[in-house]
């Protein structure tokens, strides 16, 4: 059984992880689609990354709690947070392409 402070400093170690690789896939998804890149959007990269690590985790978890598996999800909460900085770029990428 983890103690609380294992269990905080586990999610914290996730969330900083999460927004590292977030910030690093969105780096790499600008230039694959060759988008301009700036600390602005290095910003908001990282900020729905934290958005979207601690909802994945709350969701991970009551599923987890429900099928009475106790899996950290931790790969899933990064595969979401990577798909979604992506689907965020994709979006960029619609945005600028489209006709105003």
């Amino acid at each position: 059984m983890l103690t609380t402070g294992t269990a905080t400093l586990l999610a914290l170690m996730t969330l900083i992880v999460s927004c590292v690789v977030g910030g690093a896939v969105g780096f790499v998804s600008s230039l694959i689609l060759r988008l301009p890149w700036s600390l602005k959007v290095a910003a908001l990269d990282v900020g729905l990354v934290a958005v979207v690590s601690i909802s994945a985790a709350y969701l991970y978890s009551a599923i987890a709690m429900a099928r009475g598996q106790l899996d950290s999800g931790v790969k899933w909460i990064l595969l979401t947070v990577a798909a979604s900085v992506v689907l965020r770029h994709l979006l960029r990428l619609a945005a600028l392409r489209s006709p105003h």
